[in-house]
């Protein structure tokens, strides 16, 4: 699904529709790709220009100085690869907190949810050249059978560093944020080419295996068009 906020005009991607994530999170990768064939639909939700141009630029002034200030670690998962946990560092500033929660009301159900732990809110930095291997996260959720529901706020990025997720580029622009499944979609990157590092802000939340994703609204207008 793609959604315009500067308008709140929605645009939902040709042949695709709404469904929950399967109710039965261990499959294996085969059954995963089965089930997202008989329910044509991308797994990933995106808001257009989810933050102004002059936010945009605040979270680049921001990611740029934590990295000149040595804030930004080597990330082991790959090189030219560099994070910050910003929860457990001190990270977190007022348009960080912000963006939470404009996040939880911009996705349908997801306020109140518990924010996720195991990774947090992360500022991201990769160089020209680094890429994010292929993987599904690591979560453990506890007793209850939750998903670790990821989005990430696109700050500076070129085509070539666009998201890929179960095999597919994500159409993300600067300004925008996409939103999926971290723990259970294969995702990645393919390597940054060009002159600029790609930063992204990423922000998590456990949601039971159950959860649709959708824009706040949606199903409202849903609604709306039935009647």
């Amino acid at each position: 699904f793609l959604v315009d906020l500067s308008d709140m005009t929605w645009h939902t991607v040709a042949g695709c529709r709404r469904s929950a994530w399967p109710r039965h999170s261990r499959r294996s990768a085969n059954s995963l790709a089965a089930w997202r064939q008989e329910d044509l639909q991308e797994p990933w939700l995106v808001l257009r220009k989810f933050v102004s141009e002059a936010e945009r630029l605040l979270l680049l002034e921001s990611a740029v100085t934590q990295m000149v200030k040595g804030k930004l670690l080597p990330n082991p998962a790959g090189p030219r690869r560099f994070f910050r946990r910003l929860d457990t560092t001190g990270g977190v500033d007022s348009l960080i907190e912000a963006l939470t929660q404009r996040l939880e009301l911009a996705v349908a159900e997801l306020k109140g949810r518990p924010r996720d732990e195991t990774l947090g809110r992360v500022c991201s930095y990769i160089d020209p050249g680094g890429f994010i291997h292929e993987h599904r996260d690591k979560y453990t959720s506890g007793p209850m059978a939750l998903a670790h529901l990821r989005a990430n706020i696109v700050v500076q990025m070129n085509q070539s560093g666009r998201p890929i997720i179960a095999g597919k580029t994500v159409p993300v622009e600067e300004g925008d944020v996409w939103i999926f499944f971290a723990s259970h979609e294969l995702h990645a990157t393919a390597p940054v080419q060009g002159l600029k590092p790609r930063f992204v802000f990423g922000f998590g939340w456990s949601v039971p295996t159950g959860f649709i994703l959708r824009a706040a609204g949606e199903e409202e207008k849903g609604q709306s068009a039935a009647n």
